[in-house]
């Protein structure tokens, strides 16, 4: 059974430091203190929500990625990068509110995964996490800050080399001179490991010293680094998104927390799924002048000087354009619908503020 604790302070100059939230907010059955209700209003309400994805296992056999194969099997990763789950929003914003870790200081690999709802502290021991999450509990700590240099050997410029990389102009690391295997490496890296925003076609820093330490078979402990980079979705400002949000749900599967009033949000296959048609999106063995520049430009036939020296696509070249044509599409709709339910949300927090409002202006009266 998961640890739990109460919140609520048995002293009476214990309650007294803590100041509740208005009963009559909607989210106070969900905070024991009026600051993180605060917080989390300012900070995480109504913050755009990172879709989550899955790889599809078949796509590694079709593909030939055995090395890519092989480098999941190693770090444990497989079963974790095809899990797959309903989500709640509203709720997974209120857990980041006081989510935080707890480490024993003799042994960093002795943590737990720390927040509250309610009146209620849950605790989730790093083994716990381990299974819940399907990861290995074993590996070396990385929290995606400081590099161990001297403990993995890691070199950036040897890193660069043995992806093929090179920084542009813009001080940028483009991801396009990748070979397909270790692009759709990167691809699980910045969707499902580190999940982020935006600037998925850029390679980070922490992108390639975790790329470079798979290649190299340095094994990692997830459990450690996710949980540092949920702390990192928690300290950004209103711009930053909301990740991992499967993973929530089997938190609160697992503690038995009581989900059946909440907004939830079924994941949709047809862009959630990391399959082949993925691997067209990207552009597969393309450089990155043809992909970002005019890939579509092959198929228009536009008469020219050097016209007659190209070939006509074939079937397959036209339908891996209109699959990746129609997943664009299918994401921009999703884009929509996420921006209509934000705005449907905000809308709703407003008007419970007025009620708010209204109440304690009749009290005072």
């Amino acid at each position: 059974m998961p640890r739990m604790k109460k919140t609520q302070k048995k002293s009476r100059e214990g309650e007294s430091s803590v100041e509740l939230p208005s009963s009559s907010h909607p989210l106070a059955k969900w905070f024991h203190a009026n600051e993180d209700l605060v917080f989390y209003e300012l900070r995480l309400a109504g913050r755009k929500e990172i879709p989550p994805r899955y790889l599809n296992p078949t796509l590694l056999d079709s593909q030939n990625f055995s090395h890519l194969k092989e480098i999941l099997n190693m770090q444990g990763l497989m079963d974790f990068l095809q899990f797959r789950d309903k989500y709640y929003p509203e709720l997974t914003s209120i857990a980041y509110a006081t989510l935080g870790i707890e480490s024993n200081t003799q042994d960093p690999k002795d943590f737990s995964m720390v927040f509250k709802l309610g009146r209620d502290t849950y605790k989730v021991h790093c083994s716990r996490l381990a299974s819940i999450w399907k990861l290995p509990l074993d590996g070396c700590l990385f929290d995606g800050g400081k590099i161990p240099l001297e403990d993995w050997g890691y070199d950036e410029m040897r890193a660069m080399d043995l992806f093929n990389l090179t920084q542009n102009e813009k001080s940028k690391i483009p991801c396009q001179p990748m070979n397909d295997e270790y692009r759709t490496l990167l691809y699980l890296v910045t969707y499902v490991l580190e999940p982020r925003v935006a600037g998925h076609g850029n390679v980070a820093d922490e992108d390639l010293v975790l790329m470079w330490a798979m290649v190299n078979e340095i094994k990692i402990n997830w459990s450690y680094l996710i949980l540092h980079h949920m702390l990192r979705f928690k300290g950004k400002d209103t711009s930053g998104g909301i990740g991992y949000l499967c993973l929530w749900t089997r938190i609160f599967n697992y503690l038995g927390i009581d989900v059946s009033n909440e907004n939830v949000t079924l994941l949709n296959p047809r862009w959630s799924e990391i399959n082949e048609s993925t691997l067209n999106h990207m552009g597969r063995g393309k450089g990155i002048q043809e992909e970002e520049q005019a890939p579509q430009m092959a198929f228009r036939g536009h008469p020219g000087p050097s016209s007659a020296s190209h070939e006509k696509p074939s079937m397959s070249d036209l339908m891996q354009v209109l699959q990746s044509i129609e997943q664009n599409m299918d994401q921009r709709f999703q884009r929509i619908e996420d921006n209509q339910t934000r705005m449907d949300r905000r809308l709703q927090r407003m008007e419970r503020h007025m009620r708010i409002q209204e109440d304690e202006d009749e009290d005072q009266e």
